[in-house]
């Protein structure tokens, strides 16, 4: 037993320090870019949040281009890490931020930020970000940077057109803006990039992202021209550089691209990244790899940025690790020893007197989560006919998740109330065999509930410990393609105190249906163990991790999303294309729950872990909408 214990620490602690190498080395090119967490305050004092590339050759003698990157809608700073790596081993300071609202800035509570500007869109936290890098003695005030993805592209095009005085360059990223079309004056560079397979702009042009680059009033910015008839304005070519002389007579670039990508760029791409690349370092002149003379060379700009994604994933990993293992010593210690009981009888439909009603069981547990998906997910707002708009405390995807649980819950108990009547009641279903013992004589004890919370928070603390000394050290959370995690702000106290109370009737009804087709029955030992973290999790998300597979191929593949309505309408495919974390967060949330239930034969300690790990999977990186109610 202390081998074995010795052995999982030692894992443990590889994780750790290659996760904390591989993310640590990326981010600072391996010594040569310095990497500072930054906390501004707004002119209403409200925190805005930082993250600083500054490469050390960047001095007040050497002074530096700077990039200023804004993330997309229900995201996080860290979601530019890619390009911030590329662009800081170039040469480039890369300041990317939380906007206002969003992860670890705060909610609004003035109007600095949040006040339309004659460029179109508010600021968001560009101006404070903007202010306090105008400060640095290292960066190169003739070349400001202004890039933005998908939401964060409007507020940096607005931003860019108010400050277009000391704007050196704007490059859009899956986000067709340049705001307001009333400004005629555009004396700054200007490139807009959309992936071929764009989900959000295939949905609003007929599946041809190459119509986008024809808007009128994108023409008029290519090309200078306010006073031509909008009909008989050229075209423009995807992928040439067009010059235009700004009305200061300076020489103004414009280009537009389209490479190989979706709307969801940290999905990731390389053409997508070295896109970017090519954009910002053919433009300011800095950085440009050998050999690339033209965005038809752009393949052979070299990428290191997955790297640092692999670090993540290690950093996940750890995280993860770490709760199981400790949830299993605790098993084993004297303290927690009493949360394990004796098994029940076996409750689940027999495959081999009731076959029929296994599979029919079976079959709609795996296809229940997708049918109830879209109507789940549009009933954000109204659920049953209830506004339950005035409940969140987030902005965002979130909700739209929590309201897909709901109504599976909804699902689930009709299962599970159908399998009762049809089979658990005749075969000994009862309190206590559906797992909600509390003891071996069948007696309540209100302290064995408290002790399987108690042992839920030291589990999933144990994780948070982990991921907390890692960020400590990266200063970051951490995003995988659209799954993101970080710290808690304690700002957000309530939300979890309220999202963990929003989560308990999905996993409370899921872990009951599943006990139809015998879920968590098999042996008591790791081969029964990984065989019903299987079978739980092919019944809860496997399903929506074939619809979004099948989704990514029609985009990708066949760059389309109308081929149904059912992608296209009601902004599914925003949802959809975010199924990954939702799918990633449940199947961690499924292996801790049947890992630990398999061990103690009650659901109570494995539900208050999977219940914590859920809640601090959706509350922690989010927008905020208000603090409290």
């Amino acid at each position: 037993m202390k081998k074995k214990r010795l052995i999982e620490l030692a894992a443990i602690v590889a994780l750790i320090a290659l996760s904390l190498l591989l993310i640590i080395g990326i981010d600072t090119n391996w010594g040569k870019t310095e990497v500072t967490k930054l906390n501004l305050a707004s002119g209403d004092g409200d925190q805005i949040s930082a993250f600083m590339y500054r490469p050390k050759a960047a001095t007040a003698e050497n002074p530096a281009p700077v990039v200023i990157y804004a993330h997309g809608g229900s995201d996080m700073l860290e979601q530019g890490s890619s390009y911030a790596v590329e662009l800081s081993r170039r040469g480039y300071v890369v300041v990317t931020f939380d906007y206002t609202g969003s992860h670890n800035s705060d909610v609004p509570t003035g109007k600095s930020e949040t006040t339309a500007s004659e460029g179109g869109s508010a600021p968001m936290g560009l101006e404070t970000v903007f202010n306090a890098v105008k400060l640095f003695n290292f960066i190169d005030k003739e070349k400001i940077i202004t890039m933005g993805h998908s939401m964060g592209g409007s507020y940096t095009a607005g931003f860019a057109v108010q400050h277009q005085d000391e704007i050196f360059l704007q490059v859009n990223i899956g986000m067709n803006m340049w705001g307001s079309a009333k400004v005629t004056r555009r004396d700054y560079n200007f490139i807009n990039i959309l992936g071929d397979s764009d989900e959000s702009t295939l949905a609003r042009t007929s599946n041809d992202v190459s119509t986008t680059f024809q808007n009128p009033d994108l023409k008029r910015i290519f090309f200078n021209d306010w006073t031509t008839d909008k009909e008989k304005l050229p075209a423009i070519e995807i992928g040439k550089t067009y010059t235009v002389k700004g009305s200061d007579g300076k020489t103004y670039v414009r280009a537009g691209y389209m490479p190989n990508s979706c709307h969801a760029y940290y999905l990731v791409d390389n053409d997508a990244i070295r896109t970017v690349v090519y954009a910002v370092a053919s433009v300011t002149g800095l950085g440009l790899d050998k050999g690339v003379k033209s965005y038809g060379d752009v393949d052979k700009i070299g990428l290191v940025w997955a790297w640092k994604d692999f670090g993540y994933i290690l950093m996940l990993a750890a995280a993860v690790a770490t709760m199981i293992v400790l949830a299993s010593w605790m098993l084993d210690d004297t303290c927690f020893s009493s949360l394990k009981l004796s098994a029940v009888k076996k409750i689940g439909i027999d495959r081999k007197e009731k076959g029929w009603l296994y599979w029919v069981f079976f079959a709609v547990l795996a296809i229940l989560p997708v049918i109830l998906f879209r109507p789940g997910i549009l009933s954000s707002r109204k659920f049953l006919g209830i506004n339950i708009s005035p409940i969140w405390l987030l902005g965002g995807n979130n909700n739209a998740y929590i309201s897909w649980q709901w109504t599976v819950s909804i699902g689930m108990l009709i299962i599970f109330l159908a399998y009762h009547f049809l089979w658990g009641k005749k075969h000994g279903g009862n309190l206590q065999t559906y797992g909600f013992r509390t003891s071996e004589d069948g007696s309540f004890k209100i302290g064995y509930i408290g002790k399987s919370a108690l042992f839920g928070l030291f589990a999933v603390g144990a994780g948070y410990l982990v991921f907390a000394l890692i960020s400590a050290y990266t200063k970051q959370g951490m995003h995988i393609a659209t799954f993101m995690m970080s710290t808690l702000n304690v700002n957000r106290t309530l939300v979890v105190i309220m999202y963990f109370l929003f989560q308990i009737p999905y996993f409370l009804t899921s872990s009951l249906a599943l006990k139809s087709v015998g879920v968590g029955e098999t042996e008591n030992n790791w081969k029964g163990t990984l065989k019903s973290i299987g079978l739980g999790t092919a019944l809860t998300v496997l399903g929506l991790l074939l619809l979004w597979v099948f989704f990514v191929v029609c985009v990708n593949m066949f760059n389309t999303v109308t081929t149904t309505t059912y992608f296209s309408a009601d902004r599914i495919y925003i949802y959809t294309i975010a199924i990954l974390p939702l799918f990633i967060g449940m199947t961690i949330a499924n292996s801790l729950n049947m890992v630990i239930s398999k061990k103690t034969n009650s659901i109570w300690p494995g539900l208050f872990t999977a219940l914590l790990w859920g809640t601090w999977m959706i509350s922690c990186c989010c927008p905020m909408a208000k603090y409290v109610y």
